[in-house]
């Protein structure tokens, strides 16, 4: 019985890596260049120039009937890139790029709608009825931002803490 537990334990977790193994990075533009922030930048503002790259945390609450709200499914388990590639207030040059699978690769698209709001920059994009907005803040660590994302249809945010890349 032991033997039979250890044996399942192992073929689970080797699926599970094999799964996670053939998710591929988030591809960005090949000749994406970062601009430098200017100096009427403000220093938590200027943090935010880069690319930053993470996963979005699926912890989410139970809705009614007691069942699982979810995100749709072109952002769950992915991997996501964020490039701050220009910060020239008060316009914002972004790119958005997520991970992908060998039957669905991953893709990136620029932002057009980038907006500064305090220290912290907004994205938004998607059709109405169906728009997605990212908030990109400092943390307060170096190298380190915590993005939030909210889509229209749900009513509740997914985080995420990004790492410079």
């Amino acid at each position: 019985m032991r033997k039979t537990f250890i044996l399942a334990v192992v073929l689970v977790f080797l699926c599970l890596s094999l799964a996670v193994a053939q998710v591929n990075e988030p591809p960005l533009p090949p000749d994406l260049k970062i601009i430098p922030p200017g100096s009427g930048v403000s220093p938590r503002l200027a943090q935010l120039s880069g690319i930053w790259e993470g996963t979005w945390d699926f912890k989410a609450p139970l809705g009614g009937g007691g069942r699982l709200k979810t995100f749709p499914m072109d952002i769950m388990g992915r991997g996501v890139k964020i490039a701050i590639v220009e910060i020239k207030p008060p316009k914002i040059q972004a790119v958005y790029a997520f991970s992908g699978t060998p039957q669905k690769p991953g893709q990136w698209f620029w932002i057009k709608d980038a907006s500064i709001s305090g220290d912290s920059i907004v994205l938004k994009w998607g059709q109405p009825g169906r728009i997605k907005t990212v908030t990109l803040s400092p943390s307060g660590t170096p190298g380190e931002a915590r993005a939030t994302l909210q889509a229209e249809t749900v009513d509740h945010a997914l985080n995420a803490v990004l790492r410079k890349k």
